[in-house]
């Protein structure tokens, strides 16, 4: 039995020895998000153990949104073929990226993966790569992008603020705009926008300078005994009551840098609130 043992452990062992020194290739990232003006792309990828021999790792485009040679194409390998030199672990595929600036087409998006071409090497799990081509030329693109700023509390706090905001993909109209993170106090415990949570609508108006979040829109978080958490601008500083509950308005700056919400008071919600000291102002990273 003491040699049965010994043998199985022996074989485990080998297994072992074995995994650790599989050749695979990977992406290094697996989610890109560029302009449309990027021109180009560069999706690096690694060879893990690389051999002593030359390694082909066919990549793959497959189209989302994005068509291949109207809206991108990989320029590098032109093949469509990686070739690792021996020893060599790290390779980058170069997309390029159509500009079409002053023609509105909406996000695109479209995918890369890996394939093995040479026998005995693999690829990993993250064996498929995306990209999104942001379109510039949203009719709300004004408004569109990350905004940031701190905002005073009471009981002497205060939030730092990173608000995104985002196309609303099934809005046909283009009229309105997904606002992610507005709630500061919400955000800083871990209530993101990452996690379901802190997400909003916003709309619009006709001049395109101003924003309106609705006031009880919920946030997607549900507790067992309060229902939904929904956001509540309160333009006075009564919550007790809830009296004075308005929308929340933004206002854009001439120059497209700034937002501003004089009278936003608070952003609240059932037992889960902080009264906020307005006015809010968010700078355009």
């Amino acid at each position: 039995m003491a040699g049965a043992a010994i043998v199985l452990a022996a074989a485990s062992c080998g297994r072992l020895e074995s995994f650790d020194h599989q050749t695979f290739a990977t992406f290094n990232e697996v989610d890109y998000s560029v302009d449309e003006t990027v021109g180009q792309v560069k999706v690096g990828v690694s060879l893990y153990n690389p051999t002593k021999s030359e390694t082909k790792i066919t990549v793959k485009a497959v189209d989302g949104k994005a068509v291949n040679g109207t809206d991108y194409e990989i320029v590098s390998p032109a093949s469509g073929v990686l070739t690792f030199a021996p020893g060599q672990g790290e390779q980058e595929i170069i997309v390029g990226i159509k500009n079409h600036s002053g023609e509105f087409t909406g996000s695109l998006d479209f995918a890369l993966e890996l394939e093995s071409a040479t026998a005995g090497v693999v690829v990993g799990n993250l064996n498929t790569a995306y990209v999104t081509i942001k379109d510039l030329d949203h009719p709300l693109h004004m408004f569109i992008g990350v905004w940031t700023g701190q905002v005073s509390a009471y009981a002497n706090s205060s939030y730092n603020m990173n608000v995104t905001i985002a196309p609303k993909d099934d809005d046909e109209t283009f009229s309105s705009l997904i606002v992610q993170d507005l709630d500061p106090y919400f955000a800083a415990y871990g209530f993101t926008a990452a996690k379901g949570y802190n997400q909003f609508i916003a709309i619009a108006n006709e001049t395109k300078d101003q924003l309106t979040i609705p006031a009880g829109q919920p946030n997607g978080y549900v507790d067992e005994a309060d229902g939904a958490v929904c956001i509540l601008g309160l333009d006075g500083p009564d919550l007790a009551t809830g009296e004075n509950i308005a929308d929340i308005v933004f206002t854009l700056s001439s120059d497209g840098r700034t937002l501003t919400c004089p009278n936003c008071f608070g952003l609240y919600a059932n037992r889960f609130y902080e009264v906020i000291r307005g006015p809010i102002v968010l700078k355009k990273k």
